[in-house]
């Protein structure tokens, strides 16, 4: 099985009429995203289902991994206790809605994101920079139910800035 955590691309703070939940990516946001999903692809990753923050930078975010990696949007769920939560409302969602596939891509916010990438990395933390990806084989369990009880091993961390000259 395999985890896949996303935070989603870079977003604007430029009109102050809107709320967080309704901010868009930016434009670098909107260069940083099929990046970072290209070299998703590169790995021969597939995502089966992807949970997603129903804000609307994370649907954003969603749908140019989408576009990119030539997905049908129908795998995406919109999850709403991804926004705003903690890392345990994460592996929540990863419980409820992962069964029946192998890999999962969960699309949200530092810093829970931030906190379910160093619970599964052994408690060592990474910086997740907006649009960073931390892809986990998940070991230990049958079944996306019993997240909670998994052991884990980091397999890929990437983020759009690190391979920049």
């Amino acid at each position: 099985m395999k985890l896949t955590l996303l935070r989603h691309a870079k977003s604007s703070w430029g009109d102050d009429t809107l709320s967080d939940f309704e901010r868009p990516l930016n434009k670098r946001g909107q260069r940083d995203a099929p990046l970072m999903a290209a070299r998703f692809k590169s790995r021969d990753n597939q995502p089966e289902r992807i949970l997603c923050s129903p804000a609307l930078r994370t649907a954003q975010t969603s749908e140019l991994f989408i576009s990119t990696l030539h997905l049908h949007a129908e795998i995406r769920v919109f999850v709403d206790e991804i926004y705003e939560a903690q890392a345990g409302a994460l592996l929540d969602a990863i419980a409820t809605h992962g069964d029946s596939v192998d890999q999962l891509l969960l699309i949200g916010h530092n810093p829970a994101i931030e906190y379910l990438c160093a619970m599964f990395n052994g408690g060592e933390r990474l910086t997740m920079p907006t649009c960073a990806v931390c892809e986990f084989e998940i070991l230990g369990i049958d079944s996306w139910k019993e997240i909670a009880n998994a052991q884990a091993r980091l397999s890929w961390y990437d983020y759009p800035k690190s391979q920049q000259s």
